[in-house]
């Protein structure tokens, strides 16, 4: 695992116990479409020592979530368009939950989203045959999720390979027994081994209130992709006090607290934030931000002359400056 900066490193906490890309691979004979499994299977990586059960999924950070009845469509929007209403004045929480939904409603509910409600984001559970659904909380959400993707963006860009990697904002991920989908995600592409089956980066985004939920997100990634997702940054945020908080988690081996005296070297490996900080206009920011490149790309970076190839960073300034684009923005 690639040595984290001490300054963003703190005190590493875990969790409580257990559509279309915006680019394409460029032409040529050595697409790899055919192994989408290849690049994963390239790049090997630790996977999450313990799972939680499924209803943890089910309710964890949804404790004070009505449960609806699905009915047909028409009353499945209503009630997102309630939602949204009553998100927007402060007077409800971000997640809606629908059950039972079977899998051929579900399919239904999935098309009927292409012109309705485009920036919600679902989780459905098969045999459980429930809905999760968290509502988009409008244009602070976009500035927030989207202003921190854009600049990914760029600093990819700058690397010169934009071409080398999908944003699949969209796209839904099957875990077992449920699939779901991210605010924001980034999925590698090699010449050599084609697309990664799962992202390597996933951004989930939510109102303050959102944050015990979006710390469940993190894990679904990092357990139901056997850790072939690197990098899950959970952005939450506060209009009443203009404050974006970031986490950025990623998995992290470190010694089992709880071994034996007969197995002193046992590993523990589990989702962890390894940088958090507090982004507020007018508050000067010392933290910086790192994503290893070869955790994004599954591959280290090129050397030598020409190549640009390296750890993706944010300074402080650019995070200041991320913050108070947001909140100039959102007036």
């Amino acid at each position: 695992m690639a040595t984290l900066p001490a300054e963003n490193m703190g005190a590493p906490r875990t969790p409580s116990p257990p559509p279309q890309p915006l680019g394409y691979p460029p032409p040529g004979p050595n697409l790899g479409l055919s192994q989408p499994s290849s690049l994963a299977s390239a790049h090997l990586s630790p996977q999450p020592s313990a799972l939680h059960d499924m209803n943890y999924y089910l309710t964890e950070g949804l404790q004070s979530v009505e449960h609806q009845q699905f009915r047909d469509n028409r009353s499945f929007i209503r009630a997102i368009d309630s939602q949204v209403k009553k998100l927007c004045s402060g007077k409800a929480g971000q997640y809606l939950v629908f059950a039972p939904v079977t899998q051929d409603q579900f399919v239904a509910i999935e098309r009927m989203r292409q012109n309705h409600h485009k920036g919600i984001r679902f989780h459905y559970f098969n045999r459980e045959e429930t809905l999760i659904v968290k509502i988009f909380a409008g244009p602070v959400q976009a500035l927030v999720g989207c202003g921190f993707g854009t600049r990914l963006d760029v600093k990819i860009g700058g690397m010169g390979l934009v071409s080398y990697i999908f944003r699949m904002d969209t796209a839904t991920y099957k875990g077992n027994g449920s699939q779901k989908q991210a605010n924001i995600a980034w999925k590698p592409w090699s010449p050599d081994h084609g697309v990664a089956d799962w992202p390597t980066v996933v951004v989930e985004c939510g109102v303050s209130q959102s944050r015990d939920r979006l710390e469940v997100d993190a894990n679904w990634w990092f357990e139901n992709s056997d850790g072939q997702v690197k990098i899950v940054f959970l952005i939450s945020f506060s209009e009443e006090k203009k404050e974006i908080h970031l986490q950025q988690w990623e998995l992290v081996t470190a010694p089992d607290s709880h071994v034996s005296q007969a197995e002193p070297t046992a590993t523990s490996t589990a989702p962890t934030i390894v940088c958090e900080l507090d982004l507020t206009p007018g508050v000067p920011n010392r933290e910086s931000l790192m994503l290893n490149f070869e955790r994004v790309f599954l591959r280290p970076p090129a050397q030598g002359e020409g190549h640009r190839e390296g750890d993706i960073t944010f300074s402080p300034e650019e995070l200041e400056e991320y913050a108070i684009h947001v909140w100039n923005h959102a007036q």
